[in-house]
C-alpha cells in the first residue's frame, strides 16, 4: 500500500513539474502596467482558458475594452473551446484609453505604424505576459486582432515587427487614406511571414481601398483569409466574424474570398 501511495505521489509530481495546468476560464484584470517606452500606465486583461497546460498560445486584442463589451468576445472564447472548435489560447484584451481617465482614448498616439507603441508590446506588454500568465517562450504561436482603426495597427505590427505574430487579424481596417498607408508598406517591403485574416464590408466600409490592399496581399503570396459582406463600419458587421476570427488564429489556411449576406 505504501509503495503504491509513493507510486502515485511521484506521478502527480511529474504531471505538476511537466506543465501548470491553470484553474479558471477566467478573465483577470484591469491590469495595470507602466511603460517605459510610452511614458504613462496602461491596463489589460487576460482571458485564460479552463483546464488548459502552460505554454498558452497568445492572440493579443487592440482595443481590448471594446473586443470584451460589444464583442462579448470571453463568453464566444469558452463556447469556441468547450465545444472542440478551437483549441485552448489565452487572449490578451489591451485597452487603448488611459486608465486614470477612462473617457480619453489613446488610439492616435499609439496605432498609425508608432514606434513607442511597438517598443511596449515586444519589451514591455509580451514579457510580462509570458512571464506572469502564459509559460510563452520565442516559438509560442502569437496573433493580434483589432478593428477599424486597431486593424491599421495590425497591419503596421505586421511590417514593424516581422515573425513576430503569426497571423494578423484586421476588422474593416480604415481609413481610405490610412489603408493606402500601409497598402504601400506591403507593396514595397519583403514579405513578411505572417497569415492574414481581412475583412471589410460594403461602400461605406473602405471597400475600394481594402480590395486594393488585399490584391496586394495576394501578389506578395501572403496566406489570407478574407471575408466580404454588405456590412457597415460598425459591430453589427464585426461581431458575426469574431468565431471565424478566432479559428483563423487557431489555424488559418488560405482560401478563396467569402462573401457574406
Amino acid at each position: 500500500m505504501k509503495k503504491q501511495i509513493l507510486v502515485l505521489l511521484a506521478g502527480m509530481m511529474l504531471i505538476f513539474c511537466s506543465s501548470e495546468v491553470l484553474a479558471g476560464g477566467k478573465l483577470k484584470g484591469p491590469i495595470r502596467i507602466t511603460s517605459i517606452a510610452l511614458g504613462y500606465d496602461l491596463q489589460y486583461w487576460i482571458y485564460l482558458p479552463k483546464k488548459a497546460r502552460k505554454p498558452l498560445p497568445e492572440l493579443y486584442i487592440t482595443d481590448g475594452q471594446v473586443y470584451l463589451g460589444e464583442g462579448n468576445l470571453v463568453e464566444l472564447l469558452d463556447q469556441e473551446i468547450e465545444n472542440g472548435r478551437i483549441a485552448p489560447f489565452a487572449a490578451i484584451f489591451v485597452d487603448s484609453r488611459d486608465p486614470d481617465f477612462l473617457h480619453e482614448t489613446r488610439r492616435n498616439n499609439e496605432f498609425m505604424c508608432k514606434v513607442d507603441y511597438g517598443k511596449f508590446f515586444i519589451g514591455e506588454l509580451m514579457p510580462e505576459i509570458s512571464r506572469r500568465w502564459t509559460g510563452a517562450d520565442p516559438t509560442t504561436h502569437r496573433g493580434l486582432m483589432g478593428a477599424s482603426f486597431g486593424a491599421i495597427n495590425s497591419a503596421c505590427f505586421g511590417i514593424m515587427l516581422p515573425g513576430v505574430f503569426q497571423v494578423l487579424i484586421m476588422h474593416s481596417p480604415g481609413s481610405d487614406k490610412h489603408v493606402a498607408v500601409v497598402e504601400e508598406l506591403y507593396r514595397e517591403k519583403p514579405r513578411s511571414p505572417s497569415s492574414i485574416f481581412i475583412s471589410h464590408g460594403g461602400p461605406q466600409d473602405n471597400a475600394a481601398a481594402n480590395r486594393r490592399f488585399v490584391e496586394t496581399l495576394r501578389k506578395k503570396d501572403y496566406p489570407i483569409r478574407y471575408v466580404t459582406n454588405n456590412g457597415g463600419h460598425d459591430w453589427d458587421n464585426w461581431r458575426p466574424l469574431l468565431d471565424d476570427s478566432l479559428r483563423a488564429f487557431a489555424g488559418l489556411r488560405a482560401e478563396d474570398e467569402i462573401k457574406q449576406d
